[in-house]
């Protein structure tokens, strides 16, 4: 059976969309080069911020993302993913207007979650305001508790280490971001989280598990997974 191809929907930001990449080459089972899958990334940084959008009102990244995924579509991605997790407030229409077979990184890691032993209820969510104001992760696990830090926190800790003028999306990988994320972390611990959870592709950038004392959660390395095993069986 031939394996699928994969497409990278980026640009959501770039560095997110990088390490995804990465981690796609990483996590699939190759002995040479030629036995890697076939990755078409469209990293397209001119996407409108999907923060911006939910929040303020701002342009609607809809039609910049779908002429994305028609992009990789039309260059033979027969699967796709998104490396941004506020976007995914957009993806029941992106795949209502798009024939492409995007998968959902909280759908991946929902499925992921179910097989956690001991299981895993509280979850604290290290992610935009976006996506909290979005809901994206109460509705996507409706059988967790879902911990945010108090809002102002999150404002001058999470959304400062994301988008501040020494934050991720700056290109700042370095400690500052990391310290702000991890007294969030810390916080959601003390709140009852009993994982935390990379809520935002960023956040990955520069915190591990290494960082944190109880389990942290990345949806992309579910998505990921997801991906690759779907293109390998040609489930598509």
């Amino acid at each position: 059976m031939k394996n699928g191809t994969i497409g990278i929907l980026g640009g959501m930001g770039p560095e997110a969309t990088a390490a995804f990449f990465s981690m796609l080459v990483r996590l699939d089972s190759a002995t040479s080069d030629q036995d890697h899958l076939h990755i078409i990334v469209d990293s397209d940084p001119s996407i409108p911020d999907r923060t911006k959008f939910i929040l303020e009102g701002g342009t609607n990244p809809l039609p910049a993302m779908l002429s994305s995924a028609r992009r990789l579509l039309a260059a033979g991605a027969h699967i796709a993913g998104m490396p941004c997790m506020t976007a995914h407030a957009l993806l029941d229409q992106l795949r209502h207007n798009c024939t492409l077979h995007i998968l959902s990184a909280f759908e991946e890691t929902s499925i992921a979650l179910k097989k956690f032993s001991p299981p895993i209820r509280n979850l604290g969510i290290l992610a935009t305001m976006g996506t909290r104001q979005a809901m994206l992760f109460e509705t996507a696990f409706p059988d967790k508790d879902i911990i945010w830090p108090d809002e102002a926190l999150h404002r001058s800790l999470v959304m400062e280490a994301i988008y501040g003028s020494k934050g991720i999306k700056a290109g700042n990988l370095g400690n500052e971001p990391k310290h702000l994320l991890l007294e969030a972390a810390h916080i959601l611990q003390n709140q009852g989280a009993e994982a935390i959870v990379a809520g935002c592709t960023e956040v990955p950038l520069v915190l591990s598990q290494k960082d944190i004392e109880i389990p942290f959660i990345d949806p992309m390395y579910y998505l990921a997974r997801a991906l690759i095993a779907t293109a390998r069986k040609g489930l598509f």
